[in-house]
């Protein structure tokens, strides 16, 4: 994995777990302390898709829990939760993205509980986490984009 492949992943895991708070307290106090932290402008969004988010990256049909997106120096970051009912959604969402054109990075793995799934395409890394839930799953895409 080269150095900015790496970064990119470094932020993409770091956007997880910073996007994953608005659910804990208020959007805006949240905003303002990710903000302060990372120098970065940040945007919580709520539940759709954010604007900007790449129109290469295809999502799986659910709903849609949460939306954001944090920008820094080294690019973009954009998180998006959707609940999916479909029983196959590891084999669908991987299809998706390499009809799309992305390229497994061979990492990951997913299991009957959950995993993790790992393409990349030009400056994109696309990450998504997979959880098991009832008959469907929860599929968190995170997405990062190099600065260019």
């Amino acid at each position: 994995m080269s150095t900015r492949t790496s970064r990119l992943a470094t932020a993409a895991l770091g956007a997880v777990l910073l996007l994953g708070l608005p659910a804990l307290t208020g959007c805006a106090a949240i905003e303002g302390i990710i903000e302060q932290q990372t120098g970065g402008d940040v945007d919580l969004g709520g539940n759709t898709v954010p604007e900007d988010f790449p129109a290469d990256v295809p999502l799986a049909e659910g709903e849609i829990v949460n939306g954001s997106a944090i920008t820094g120096g080294e690019g973009k970051v954009w998180n998006v939760l959707i609940n999916v009912s479909d029983p196959a959604a590891p084999e669908t969402i991987a299809a998706q993205l390499e009809g799309a054109g992305f390229t497994s990075a061979g990492t990951g793995e997913v299991t009957d509980s959950g995993g993790t799934l790992t393409y990349m395409k030009d400056d994109l890394v696309v990450n998504v986490l997979l959880g098991k839930v009832g008959s469907g799953w929860t599929a968190n895409y995170t997405v990062a984009q190099a600065a260019g």
